[in-house]
C-alpha cells in the first residue's frame, strides 16, 4: 500500500488538494485537485450541500491522479479564525556550552490550553543572552538560552464546522494547519535579496499580511476584504453577472494598457434577454484601480512607515490581474515579486501559479523533516495540558 499523505486547503474562492508521498525523505506530489468554492464564504457555511460538493470535486480530482483513496488529511486554513501568538521560554546556563539536553529541557514547557481554539506549537528560533538569534545554538556558550515558539490558534467554531463536513465525506482530519506558519517557515529558509520581507496574500475575501524581519515573524494581519470587492463593484456599475465580472477582471483588463479599446459586455437582466453593451477599457480599468487603491492604502496603513528595506512578495488569486506588478510600482513606488511554486514541484503548469502557493508551502513544511519520523506538528493536549513537539533543528 502506498504511503501517501494529503493536505486540503479550504479557501473562500477555491478548494485545493495535494496528495504526496515522502519515501526515504524524497517528497513527491502524486495528485492535485482544485475546485471552485460554493456554499462557503470563507468563515461561514451558506449551503452545507454545495460546500460538501465543492470539497468532493477537488478530492476526486487528486484521487484520480494519484490512484489513491483519501482516508485522512491535514486541513489548511487561512482566514480570520486563525490567530498566531508568540511564546518565549528560557533557562540559565551560567556561561556553559549549549547541549542537546538543554534544548530538551526547553521543550518541556507547558502552555495553558484554550477550549475555544485548536492549538499547535512551532519552534521559531533560539536566542542567546537576549542578543544573538540563531537557528541552532548547540555548541555556543551563554548565560541564558531562550526559545521563541509560535502558537497557531484556530477557532474551535471553525474546526467543528470543517469536522462535520469531512465526516460526511468519510475523511478523518489528522490536524489543522494555518497558512501563516506555512508561509513563514518556507520564506525563512528561502534565499531572498533582502532579509526583511512583506508577504501579501491577496485572496478572494481576505488579505493576509505577513512581515518577516531578521528571520522572525514580526507582523501578522488579516483584512476581511479581498479581490471579490472588485467584482462586486463591476457588477453594480456595469450591470453584469458576478461570473462575467470575474472573467473580465482577470482576462480582459490590462492595468498598463492605454489604448482604450471598447469591450462588449452582456448586460444582466432578470428575464435573461440577450442584451449587449459596450464600455471603454479605461472606464472598467478605473473601477478596478479605484478599489485596488482603497485596499492597498489600507494595507500600507498597517505597515511600518520605514519600509524601503523590505522585499514585497505577492501571492493569491487577486494578484493575477494583468500587469498588477506595473500598477503597484507606479502607485506605491515598490517593485514586487510573485511567490509561486517551483515548476519542478509536480504541480501541472496550468495550475502552477500563485493561487497554489499556500498549499505548496504547507506541503513543503510537512515534508521537510529531520531523520526522526514524527510529524513537525503536534497538538496541544487539552486534557493533560502538556506539549510534546519536535525541535526541528534541521529545518530551521
Amino acid at each position: 500500500m502506498n504511503n501517501f499523505n494529503t493536505i486540503i486547503e479550504i479557501g473562500s474562492f477555491s478548494i485545493k488538494t495535494i496528495i504526496y508521498s515522502n519515501e526515504e525523505n524524497k517528497p513527491n506530489i502524486e495528485g492535485i485537485g482544485k475546485s471552485s468554492t460554493h456554499g462557503f464564504n470563507g468563515n461561514e457555511t451558506t449551503s452545507f450541500d454545495e460546500f460538501i460538493e465543492s470539497i468532493r470535486k477537488s478530492v476526486v480530482q487528486a484521487e484520480k491522479q494519484a490512484n489513491h483513496i483519501i482516508k485522512d488529511c491535514y486541513i489548511l486554513l487561512g482566514n480570520k479564525s486563525v490567530k498566531i501568538n508568540k511564546f518565549k521560554n528560557n533557562i540559565n546556563l551560567n556561561g556553559t556550552l549549549v547541549e542537546n539536553s538543554d534544548l530538551r529541557n526547553l521543550s518541556k514547557i507547558q502552555i495553558e490550553s484554550n477550549d475555544s481554539f485548536n492549538q499547535n506549537l512551532y519552534t521559531s528560533h533560539y536566542q542567546i543572552d537576549d542578543n544573538l538569534i540563531t537557528d541552532n545554538p548547540i555548541g555556543l556558550s551563554c548565560n541564558k538560552l531562550s526559545m521563541i515558539s509560535l502558537i497557531s490558534m484556530i477557532e474551535k467554531k471553525q474546526v467543528n464546522l470543517i469536522k462535520n463536513i469531512f465526516q460526511k465525506l468519510q475523511i478523518k482530519i489528522i490536524n489543522y494547519i494555518d497558512t501563516t506558519t506555512s508561509y513563514f517557515f518556507y520564506l525563512k529558509n528561502k534565499k531572498i535579496t533582502k532579509k526583511n520581507v512583506v508577504l501579501i496574500d491577496f485572496g478572494f475575501n481576505h488579505i493576509n499580511i505577513l512581515m518577516i524581519k531578521d528571520k522572525q515573524l514580526s507582523i501578522v494581519k488579516t483584512i476581511t476584504r479581498g479581490c471579490r470587492l472588485i467584482s462586486d463593484d463591476m457588477v453594480k456599475m456595469l450591470n453584469i453577472s458576478f461570473d462575467f465580472a470575474e472573467k473580465l477582471k482577470i482576462t480582459n483588463i490590462d492595468l498598463s494598457d492605454e489604448r482604450n479599446p471598447t469591450i462588449e459586455i452582456p448586460v444582466w437582466e432578470e428575464f435573461g434577454n440577450n442584451v449587449k453593451d459596450k464600455k471603454e477599457h479605461n472606464y472598467i480599468k478605473k473601477i478596478i484601480t479605484d478599489r485596488l487603491d482603497r485596499l492597498f492604502d489600507l494595507v500600507f496603513s498597517m505597515l511600518p512607515q520605514d519600509n524601503k528595506f523590505y522585499s514585497y512578495l505577492f501571492t493569491g488569486g487577486g494578484s493575477k490581474i494583468k500587469n498588477f506588478k506595473s500598477y503597484f510600482r507606479n502607485r506605491y513606488g515598490h517593485d514586487i515579486q510573485f511567490l509561486e511554486p517551483p515548476s519542478s514541484s509536480g504541480i501541472p503548469k496550468v495550475l502552477n501559479d500563485s493561487s497554489f502557493m499556500s498549499i505548496y508551502c504547507a506541503y513543503w513544511l510537512q515534508t521537510s523533516k529531520s531523520l526522526k519520523k514524527d510529524d513537525f506538528l503536534k497538538k496541544i493536549d487539552s486534557f493533560s495540558n502538556k506539549i510534546w513537539y519536535k525541535r526541528f533543528v534541521d529545518l530551521l
